[in-house]
């Protein structure tokens, strides 16, 4: 009987060995694992911002009348497409329309004026050119003229003299002597009268090419004159056009509109008034506002996420993206972080439960990866901030 009680003592003895050594190498083997996750994981930590929306890329241009009217037609829809240039609203502008009928009605008779005129002008300096080439012609005819007077009177001069030389001789009779002396002042009467001519005729013809020119001045004057009142009723017509422009609300550029206000004809618009906003048809960004301690974590690079307020990610998924740009100045107490999304196959997040709409204007929360680092690492820091005074 002591013997076998001897071999249970022992038996117990030794399964309660192994049990402890069992226990120990357990719990070595879980401290070397913890050690070994607090050295070697990686813990993403996380940058949660303030809000966050989607955008496009270029900013979503506003629609708003820069005067006050009345509304006579308006064909904005939410959600429609439209093209740049496209009339998307028109306000009254029919007294300006009358106005500028009225100016350009001026404006049209200023023209006709002023062909007239240049008619008129053109017919005076063809009638100056030809009075001038016969003018030349008449100053000629008189000179040959009174240079044929001047050698008459000359030859008349010399016969007189020749026969007052004969009658001295008592060769010629004092009758034929006194007749032609008769002749030759005459003919020296003619030559002056010729020369008077040649005087008168250039004198004439002086007067009648300065009157000439006076009108020719005249009309230059008036054409000068209907050409200024012509450049300012143009200048009233490129006012008008502004004026009547300023009642046409068109697209600035293609896209979607977005924000409309709906409108009937005959409302009055006030100034400045957003009727509209048109979303350009460009790619999706991410754009969160964080708190400016985040400013020196989050950099350009960094995965991002985003989780939509109307859509729960646990059933629909995220968006996600990198980060694109980081504001350097806060603004309302924010700093803004523009993300892409081209890590989107398309526009469309995926999720458990299907796809959604990636749509501009969506709401949600922008998650930013700022760093990866171990728990131990992660353990030391948090405990350095404990302690820290």
């Amino acid at each position: 009987m002591p013997i076998a009680f001897s071999r249970s003592l022992r038996a117990l003895g030794a399964e309660s060995a192994r049990g402890t050594v069992l226990g120990v190498a357990l719990a070595v083997g879980f401290l070397a694992a913890w050690a070994a996750w607090l050295v070697l994981a990686k813990v993403s930590l996380i940058a949660t911002s303030d809000e966050a929306r989607l955008e496009v890329a270029r900013a979503a241009v506003p629609l708003a009348p820069v005067i006050e009217g009345r509304v006579l037609s308006a064909s904005l829809a939410l959600g429609r497409r439209v093209a740049a240039g496209e009339l998307l609203l028109e306000l009254d502008s029919r007294g300006l329309q009358l106005a500028r009928a009225e100016v350009d009605a001026e404006r049209q008779g200023l023209l006709t004026e002023l062909g007239a005129l240049a008619g008129e002008h053109a017919a005076l300096a063809a009638a100056i050119e030809a009075f001038e080439a016969g003018g030349r012609t008449r100053q000629s005819e008189a000179s040959a003229s009174a240079q044929e007077a001047q050698i008459a009177a000359a030859f008349a001069r010399t016969m007189s003299e020749r026969s007052e030389s004969l009658r001295g001789l008592g060769v010629e009779s004092s009758e034929a002597a006194e007749l032609l002396q008769a002749r030759e002042r005459g003919s020296a009467a003619v030559a002056t009268i010729r020369r008077l001519q040649v005087a008168r005729t250039r004198a004439e013809l002086g007067e009648r090419l300065a009157t000439m020119r006076i009108d020719l001045a005249r009309t230059s004057r008036e054409e000068a004159e209907l050409q200024r009142v012509l450049a300012a009723k143009i200048a009233a017509l490129a006012t008008l056009d502004h004026q009547i422009d300023q009642h046409s609300l068109r697209a600035p550029i293609a896209g979607r509109l977005g924000g409309v206000v709906p409108l009937q004809a005959g409302a009055v618009l006030a100034r400045g008034v957003v009727v509209a906003v048109v979303i350009p048809d460009d790619p999706l960004r991410i754009v969160g506002r964080f708190s400016p301690a985040s400013v020196g974590r989050i950099r350009p690079g960094q995965p991002a996420r985003m989780r939509l307020d109307g859509f729960p990610w646990t059933e629909f998924g995220s968006l996600h993206g990198r980060v694109a740009a980081v504001a350097s100045e806060a603004e309302d107490g924010l700093v803004r972080v523009e993300c892409d999304m081209s890590e989107q196959t398309d526009k469309m997040s995926v999720g458990t439960g299907g796809k959604i709409p990636a749509e501009h204007g969506l709401t949600g929360v922008l998650e930013v990866e700022v760093e990866s680092v171990s728990p131990a690492a992660l353990l030391l820091r948090t405990i350095g901030q404990a302690i820290a005074p």
